[in-house]
């Protein structure tokens, strides 16, 4: 009898949620190879994990340091690396609670209120060896709301009040019309890219010169919080930089698929980019992006600060190895470098001693596409087995 696709998945979310039991006692890993992203790749390594954090990470772990941790080999292929960070994404938040489209400018509206802890895209994101995420509002409005950090694995916010996000591209006019009935709530503005700069510089002008009150934009404009700015398009993205010079604030550029156009332009400016995932199945990007499938290693090579967003980033990574990234840079654009750019970078990112047990274990070179996860960590615990038949060797 054959099984419906439904109910094996849903198996398979079973299995994903169900933790290995695990207490706060020191565990001792020991892999064929420890990426530990903040240097050379160790080969062979061990890490040492105690109360949630990496105590110790070197080839040989002395055992004066080591003490009575339980000792646990992954084998000789096996790889040890941090656990994946994805900078911008709506995982968890659903279609119908990613946006408050019934008004143009949102800036409170607040990501960690709508997010659905056992949605399916986020037991999905942590099989995928996503263990942080930046989760965000949607891109309807023009000015969507505040940004929040999260750990994938468990209710566990690292920072609530992050981000102010706002969309510079053509999804603010996506649902709008000037000729429906005045009673709807699309009958708004922008119906146009040029509302939608109009309608962002107005905010801006207003908060600037006290005519409006919202802290979040004010605090966005100081320098106090970090400001999202979605654009994929060249011109969008140089408005974008237009912008930041005329209020003086330092975006942080979301989407970016045609930010290899100006790189000189971000690079002078020292703007970081968050890289949307890289289209492979249409003739074009988002927005009718001219499709590149080298964007990181051309932003890579002219020195702009980037990571790499989206889902399946492993394999994003992987993408953009096989097009022309440095295989250290691919890993990094997943890992430490999105880790630095969302200012986390003391906790996450990379295995260092003192950070947070992030990590991902796998079987084989992480860039090559036939290398499988075998299973996730989150603060110490493997919340996500993928291999329950292969059985570690403990001591």
């Amino acid at each position: 009898m054959k099984i419906p696709t439904s109910i094996l998945f849903a198996i398979c979310l079973l299995t994903a949620t169900t933790v290995a039991a695990q207490d706060d006692a020191a565990v001792l890993y020991s892999a064929g190879t420890v990426y530990t992203m903040s240097g050379a790749p160790i080969s062979p390594g061990q890490v040492l994990v105690e109360n949630g954090k990496i105590k110790a990470v070197d080839s040989v772990i002395p055992a004066a340091t080591r003490g009575d941790a339980k000792l646990v080999e992954l084998g000789a292929d096996s790889v040890l690396m941090p656990g994946l960070i994805d900078a911008y994404t709506q995982s968890g938040m659903g279609a119908d609670s990613s946006d408050e489209v019934t008004k143009e400018i949102t800036p409170n509206f607040r990501a960690s209120r709508s997010i659905d802890w056992t949605a399916t895209d986020m037991q999905q994101r942590l099989q995928a060896g996503t263990t942080t995420m930046c989760v965000c509002p949607g891109t309807q409005n023009v000015v969507s709301g505040i940004a929040s950090i999260v750990k994938t694995g468990g209710e566990q916010v690292v920072n609530d009040d992050y981000a102010l996000v706002a969309s510079l591209c053509s999804d603010p006019t996506a649902r709008n019309s000037s000729r429906q009935r005045p009673d709807s709530i699309y009958v708004r503005q922008p119906t146009n890219r040029m509302g939608v700069v109009w309608i962002l510089r107005n905010s801006l002008s207003k908060v600037k010169q006290g005519k409006m009150d919202s802290p979040p934009i004010a605090e966005a404009l100081d320098g106090k919080r970090p400001f999202f700015i979605v654009s994929r398009v060249a011109h969008d993205l140089s408005t974008a930089a237009t912008l930041a010079e005329e209020f003086d604030f330092q975006p942080i550029l979301v989407g970016g698929q045609e930010a290899y156009k100006i790189t000189d332009l971000i690079t002078d400016r020292n703007y970081p980019v968050i890289l949307g995932g890289t289209t492979t199945g249409s003739m074009f990007g988002p927005e009718q992006t001219e499709l590149c499938w080298n964007q990181a290693g051309i932003l890579d090579k002219a020195g702009v600060t980037f990571c790499i967003s989206g889902q399946n980033q492993l394999e994003q990574a992987r993408f953009a190895h096989r097009f022309g990234l440095d295989a250290d840079k691919a890993l990094t654009a997943i890992t430490k470098s999105p880790a630095k750019i969302l200012g986390i970078d003391d906790r996450v990112g990379t295995i260092e001693i003192g950070k947070d047990a992030d990590l991902v274990a796998l079987q084989g070179d992480p860039l090559e596409f036939t290398t499988d996860i075998e299973w996730v960590m989150v603060d110490g615990k493997i919340t996500q087995p993928r291999n329950t038949t292969r059985q570690a060797k403990g001591n």
